[in-house]
């Protein structure tokens, strides 16, 4: 056997690993429960506000989204078309919205909502003596500039909607919902009976249940399952099964990209 051929058998060993090694990685991402009760947080020092306390971890960076926990004292911030979408779900603390154009809002722990990209006007943070935490979903990368939102008010997603009492399932036993499609993100409420189906090269999303199990088996045989509470990230192209159960409905919110039509 010759130099040539030994190279070439060992390029194809080397694609082939690389090759196992991306599908070992296609596997869905409980994210870290520690992190999301705030433990473990790292100060950040702020180049333009030296003297904030300011806290910050990232759980997931993926080619469409990122996901972070974020913490700050109480402070107040005027933005100038806000830089991106953001999905936020308010761990501890108060945020008050003044908008330059149109109503307050104030959002509390617990709730979750939606920022959207190019707001202008006061972001207020309330934690009083203490300091505030919260999950956020964003895009990996920031979407062309000359995209601009008819939208720029902030949305509460009403508990009422996430109750789920006014679904109806299709004849497929499926329901989804878009709460909030921006230039950037798309929050949906998405709902089955217990049921199983195919995962066929997935859409990169967070996914939290508000109701209900679900267990992903991948390609690779790996199986994990997820229960009410569980955000988790169901990677990029991941294929495999999925299977949900439940007390006679299955309810869960998901975050991705939006794809621009």
């Amino acid at each position: 056997m010759n130099i040539k051929t030994i190279t070439i058998i060992w390029l194809l060993f080397l694609s082939s690993e690389i090759i196992n090694a991306q599908n070992k990685l296609l596997e869905p991402i409980l994210l870290d429960k520690s992190t999301l009760s705030g433990v473990g947080l790292k100060k950040v020092n702020l180049k333009d506000e030296p003297e904030k306390d300011f806290y910050q971890k990232q759980l997931y960076k993926g080619e469409d989204i990122s996901v972070y926990v974020v913490s700050t004292e109480t402070w107040n911030n005027n933005f100038k078309n806000f830089w991106f979408d953001e999905f936020i779900y308010m761990y501890h603390g108060e945020a008050v919205i003044k908008p330059k154009k149109g109503k307050v809002q104030l959002f509390h722990s617990n709730d979750y909502f939606f920022a959207p990209k190019g707001y202008t006007g006061e972001w207020e943070i309330k934690a009083g003596n203490n300091l505030h935490y919260e999950l956020s979903v964003i895009t990996t990368k920031r979407a062309d500039s000359s995209f601009i939102s008819e939208n720029l008010e902030h949305k509460l997603f009403k508990k009422s909607t996430l109750s789920g009492a006014h679904i109806k399932l299709d004849n497929d036993g499926k329901y989804i919902e878009t709460l909030r499609k921006g230039i950037e993100l798309t929050v949906s409420l998405k709902a089955e009976k217990p049921s199983q189906w195919k995962i066929k090269q997935a859409k990169e999303m967070l996914i939290q249940i508000l109701s209900g199990q679900v267990t992903i088996k991948n390609l690779e045989g790996i199986e994990k399952t997820f229960y009410s509470g569980d955000f988790f990230i169901i990677p990029k192209d991941l294929s495999g099964n999925w299977k949900s159960e439940g007390h006679g409905l299955v309810k869960y919110l998901a975050i991705e990209k939006t794809l621009i039509e």
